[in-house]
């Protein structure tokens, strides 16, 4: 994400060099139209010509590979008459093919040893780039005309101006370096530029003769131009929206991931939509040019890294005093990270065992954190989030969250609050962020381990011994979604009235989490009490380490073991 300002510069402008930069395309994905045309030759070909199959067979097998289409498409257009139809044994046909240019066919062209011609010979997928995936090019040589971009039928406009500070009020030396920032934020979410010369040719006309700061970025179905407005002291961007590129069914994909837990092969599931879904734009540049309110919130898709605290053991009130002198030195090194011109107190409430039951944390508190060492430095920045109260009962939650910022400097800081927490005596654990979302089921290779419980007091008896009986601590209550989980059939989980296909409400679920770091216990509850178990690895702390593994291994087994019985016991 951090590239060299001269070269978005260069690619930005137009330059003689710029028409091989662009160069690309994608060997899978192609426009909904030809695979229109592919999936109507491939019917009618398959009656007709069943008795030259054998005298063909290596081109059927190189167009199947080629061809991928979705159901719905098919299922609402494959009636339509076709002036033209592929006829995929039929070389020159699939010349004619590959020989268009659309934006999928360009985006990866780059990767292929010999360009397009090396791409021409070999359709289908590259089966060496999907073992060893290339990196997604800087820049892109397919733009849609102006006369597209302006026709209803083919996309949606939408446009928003960001209104900039003074210069001396933002960590930046100029419109460009503010500029370039937006446009780097673009490219790490998979944008591609346009360079000048191919917006030209496709009949627009250039302003970078008139020294106007401007950037095409293009991503297909969404296209964006940033410009500086000098008499607004504004950055206009307008978005264009591909009207395709709308009501795409999600494809759901099921298959089996191998357990450590269980040591055995478990079904899963995945959900894919073709297209993103929509990103907060307008509050990330007003976020990165400066606007004081604006700070790093869901939606925004970006990069983080969370850790949990572990509290001890305590067996006498004094050794609970000492843990909460421990934290009190975290705090005030919280209070020495955050900018001179801030309040430096960190106000955390403590709670102890003099309570009933664990607090909760209600919120989350943030802070900016300047990563540079000299104001000279380029302006990098990080969030630290942590819960708004700790109890001694409970584990104590901090995430770094960032989107200006190199990956070095966020390594630098993470093990910094690594070396002060073993300092000051605190257990410091590294754990995936969906650990606290509403599903665990977010990573696709991950391998949650569900466990129903139709009985509430057996649940009531399970979820007591997690903390007595299996030194388990309480890591909160999270809101899950139980539309994640398959086994939901026989559970009261209430109806979100104004869903249209009838899905659960979120529910808050009670966590906890085991004192080695290596196993997280989901408690998510129905209308009645019952209840789904769900036991996970904390990857992020086990990686490869054999021996938290078994330890993983001898608890998890020991956890199930106690559920059976006490199911049995109950006859639930």
């Amino acid at each position: 994400s951090q590239l060299n300002r001269a070269q978005i510069k260069h690619l930005g402008h137009p330059s003689k060099d710029n028409k091989k930069i662009g160069d690309r395309h994608s060997s899978i994905n192609h426009t909904s139209q030809q695979h229109l045309s592919e999936s109507s030759a491939k019917t009618k070909l398959v009656t007709q010509q069943q008795g030259k199959m054998k005298k063909h067979h290596s081109q059927a097998r190189k167009y199947i590979s080629y061809h991928h289409h979705s159901n719905h498409h098919n299922n609402t257009q494959r009636h339509r008459r076709k002036h033209w139809v592929l006829n995929p044994f039929r070389q020159e046909d699939e010349d004619e093919v590959l020989a268009k240019r659309t934006h999928n066919r360009r985006r990866w062209s780059h990767v292929f040893p010999l360009g397009e011609a090396e791409f021409k010979r070999h359709a289908g997928p590259n089966w060496k780039s999907l073992c060893q995936p290339a990196i997604l090019p800087i820049t892109i040589d397919f733009h849609p005309s102006p006369q597209e971009l302006q026709d209803r039928d083919k996309y949606r406009v939408k446009q928003y101006s960001v209104t900039l500070p003074s210069m001396d009020e933002t960590h930046y030396t100029s419109h460009t370096e503010l500029l370039d920032e937006l446009v780097l934020q673009r490219l790490i979410q998979d944008y591609q530029i346009v360079p000048w010369d191919i917006i030209q040719q496709n009949g627009r006309r250039s302003d970078a003769a008139e020294n106007i700061l401007q950037h095409t970025l293009s991503m297909g179905h969404k296209i964006q131009r940033l410009s500086y407005n000098p008499s607004q002291d504004s950055v206009d961007v307008v978005q264009y929206y591909a009207n395709f590129a709308e009501n795409e069914n999600p494809q759901t994909c099921r298959y089996y991931l191998w357990s450590a837990l269980r040591q055995d092969y478990v079904s899963v599931s995945q959900t894919f939509t073709k297209y993103t879904s929509p990103y907060k734009w307008n509050e990330v540049d007003m976020l990165i040019s400066g606007d004081a309110v604006t700070s790093i919130v869901e939606g925004m898709r970006f990069p983080r890294i969370s850790f949990v605290i572990i509290p001890d053991q305590f067996t006498n009130e004094k050794e609970e005093s000492d843990y909460s002198t421990k934290f009190q030195r975290l705090l005030e090194y919280f209070a020495k990270m955050q900018p001179k011109r801030e309040s430096n107190k960190i106000e955390v409430q403590i709670y102890t065992s003099s309570s009933k039951s664990p607090q909760d944390s209600a919120t989350d508190k943030k802070f900016v954190v300047d990563l540079r060492k000299r104001n000279t430095e380029k302006y990098e920045w990080m969030e630290l989030v942590h819960d708004s109260n700790c109890d001694t009962r409970r584990t104590f939650r901090i995430t770094i969250q960032w989107l200006v910022a190199v990956a070095g400097k966020i390594e630098q800081q993470a093990q910094l609050l690594q070396r002060r927490c073993t300092q000051y005596g605190l257990k410091l654990v590294s754990v995936p962020h969906f650990s606290c979302l509403r599903s665990v089921t977010m990573n696709p290779f991950a391998v949650p381990i569900f466990i129903p419980v139709r009985n509430e007091d057996c649940v009531n008896n399970i979820e007591g011994a997690m903390t007595t009986e299996f030194d388990f601590v309480y890591d909160g209550n999270h809101m899950s979604d139980p539309n994640e989980i398959d086994c939901i059939d026989g559970f009261d989980f209430v109806v979100n009235k104004w869903s249209i296909k009838k899905r659960k409400k979120f529910v808050p679920a009670r966590q906890y989490f085991h004192r080695s770091g290596t196993l997280f216990a989901r408690f998510v509850r129905d209308a009645r009490g019952c209840a789904i178990v769900i036991l996970y690895l904390n990857q992020r702390h086990n990686g490869g380490d054999e021996q938290l593994l078994d330890t993983a291994r001898s608890v998890f087994n020991n956890v199930e073991e106690f559920i059976v019985n006490e199911c049995e016991r109950v006859k639930c």
